[in-house]
């Protein structure tokens, strides 16, 4: 997935100046985490670009844990990627946050825009407080959450302690730098179906929802997901891939998040259901008035807004719409860096005066 890791590693452990090492990007098939990992790095570059970073993919972290906390050092950034995995749904990589939390007790850790989605049952209140706990250890976290829903849930379930807190921030995607497929016109009608097949849909009758759709244009059904790993060498050419997809539709209908956002960002409106952690209609708040986006709660609301959607023409997203936000995100970040580096001077300081 990433041959060049041990190059990497060396890096890692050779350079003592500023380092951000971003943690647990994909080499799994969903383009949507790609995208975010992609977004990660540009916002990175952006406003850090003072320092090295280094992307160390799920895999890796899991297989070299050890080498890592050997060559990390305290004054190192951590970021942790984004995305919708935590909470006990995706519980694998709950466990691998937990486990960078503990690890790293002394290094500023960022979770880059993410959605918390805990079943409401023991098992689900079991591994909140397991997280919880975890996370009151720790006197340097900031938790960047994508939606409100999630933002909240933090504040009233999460113990936070020291400088740690949670922040609200749109989905990285939305940052919008990576280059995307430019709308060419065409007069066929072609409408993108991009509906869930995992244990996050809302939609059952799904074939049944399809073939009522096919009525009203010719059916593109697509994913966001590739049946495949991949490779870091092979990821733009996979979101290319999957951009340009979402570009040649009249229309998109999903109920995947990143389906809305690659939708969207390629000049495709669509209309969007919601998934069983809510994430969707929560994220759609940071872009709702693109005017490209109609929510449906039922599959004969899906139906119904497709006429009126296959009317517009020429839409376009707007990059700089949420300019602003960014701005504030990487300024609450860079102050949270700042106090722990003058923390970190502070008491070098006080140790040479012990000596």
């Amino acid at each position: 997935m990433n041959p060049t890791w041990r190059k990497i590693l060396r890096e890692i452990k050779n350079n003592k100046n500023k380092k951000i090492i971003l943690i647990g990007t994909p080499a799994h098939g969903n383009l949507g985490d790609h995208a975010i990992a992609e977004e990660e790095k540009n916002f990175i570059k952006k406003y850090f670009s003072d320092y090295s970073l280094y992307e160390i993919i799920m895999p890796l972290y899991n297989i070299c844990q050890n080498k890592l906390k050997k060559i990390i050092l305290p004054k190192d950034i951590i970021i942790i990627s984004g995305g919708g995995w935590m909470g006990n749904l995706w519980l694998h990589n709950e466990i691998t946050i937990r486990n960078i939390i503990k690890t790293y007790p002394s290094n500023k850790i960022i979770i880059f825009p993410q959605t918390i989605f805990y079943t409401e049952d023991y098992e689900g209140k079991k591994e909140c407080e397991i997280t919880s706990k975890c996370i009151s250890n720790h006197k340097n976290l900031t938790i960047c959450l994508r939606e409100k829903r999630s933002y909240n849930f933090a504040k009233n379930n999460y113990r936070f302690q020291g400088n740690s807190k949670p922040i609200l921030c749109p989905d990285i995607v939305l940052f919008g730098s990576c280059k995307y497929v430019e709308k060419t016109p065409n007069n066929k009608i072609k409408i993108n179906v991009c509906l869930r097949k995992d244990c996050e849909r809302v939609v059952d009758k799904r074939e049944n929802l399809i073939e009522k759709i096919s009525e009203y244009g010719e059916i593109n059904e697509i994913s966001t997901v590739v049946p495949r790993l991949v490779p870091l060498k092979n990821r733009t050419k996979e979101l290319n891939e999957s951009w340009k997809d979402f570009s040649s539709g009249r229309l998109t209908i999903t109920d995947r998040l990143h389906g809305m956002i690659f939708s969207v960002l390629n000049g495709t409106p669509c209309i969007v259901l919601n998934n069983k952690t809510g994430k969707v209609f929560g994220v759609l708040e940071w872009i709702r008035n693109t005017n490209m986006i109609v929510t449906a709660s039922t599959e004969e609301e899906v139906l119904q807004n497709i006429p009126q959607l296959l009317k517009l023409k020429e839409c376009k997203y707007d990059r700089t719409l949420l300019k602003k936000e960014f701005e504030k995100m990487a300024k609450e970040i860079k102050e949270e860096i700042d106090e722990n580096e003058n923390q970190e001077i502070n008491s070098d300081e006080r140790s040479d005066k012990k000596l």
